[in-house]
């Protein structure tokens, strides 16, 4: 496992230029950077400096160096040969709620992950990740976090997703809900054999979120990679 790595080399790694130079070279912000200069108060040298949150690539790179030992590239599309052969890239997919989803994957290659990202204070901090295999049928939109009360769309690839009677794939199943149904989230989540499940309302059962997404994400490209529960 690799050790916690300084902001500034992080930058650095990313391609990222860090905005606080920018800023420091503007003499409207000089003070506020601890240049020099007055404050409102008109006393020199007091002013607070700026502090700039890091980039969300940076929880990439960390996860990338610390989890699977690799080399990180921030933006797949910026890779090159052969330098970056055999290292992760990252793409940005999509937002939400303040959160940011990215895939990732070895670069010039499909993508085998999804990851979302929220912020934490003044970090940014893994809260969804999941494989994914290219062979395997997918179902459309980012895999957002659901929540109690929301209007969900089933977004199924083959069949039809099954509500069954208690969490868990042992749950008798009790309906099977077509691709395009739209139902109503009124409890959980419960976890049961590695998935996440969520009670429907009006159906009194549990289905399994891999194949829920919010309305708008429904018609979207980006597809999950779970097998169907």
């Amino acid at each position: 496992m690799s050790r916690w790595t300084p902001a500034s080399r992080v930058a650095r790694s990313l391609g990222v230029t860090m905005a606080v130079t920018a800023l420091c070279a503007t003499a409207a912000l000089a003070a506020g950077c601890g240049l020099g200069g007055d404050d409102a108060g008109g006393q020199a040298g007091e002013s607070t400096p700026v502090v700039l949150a890091p980039p969300p690539e940076e929880a990439l790179l960390l996860y990338v160096q610390r989890r699977l030992l690799q080399g990180f590239v921030a933006d797949c599309d910026e890779a090159e040969r052969p330098g970056d052969i055999a290292k992760q890239c990252a793409r940005f997919v999509g937002e939400r709620d303040g959160m940011r989803a990215y895939q990732l994957g070895p670069t010039f290659a499909p993508h085998t992950r999804l990851i979302i990202l929220a912020q934490v204070d003044d970090a940014w901090t893994v809260v969804h990740l999941e494989r994914r295999d290219p062979a395997q049928p997918r179902a459309s939109g980012i895999p957002w976090p659901l929540r109690i009360g929301a209007t969900v769309v089933v977004t199924i690839t083959d069949d039809c997703l099954r509500v069954r009677e208690e969490p868990g794939l042992d749950g008798r199943e009790i309906d099977c809900l077509e691709n395009g149904s739209v139902v109503t989230i009124s409890g959980g989540p419960v976890e049961a054999g590695g998935l996440e499940w969520w009670q429907l309302a009006g159906f009194e059962g549990w289905s399994a979120s891999n194949w829920l997404r919010y309305p708008e994400e429904a018609a979207a490209t980006d597809p999950t990679a779970t097998p169907q529960p």
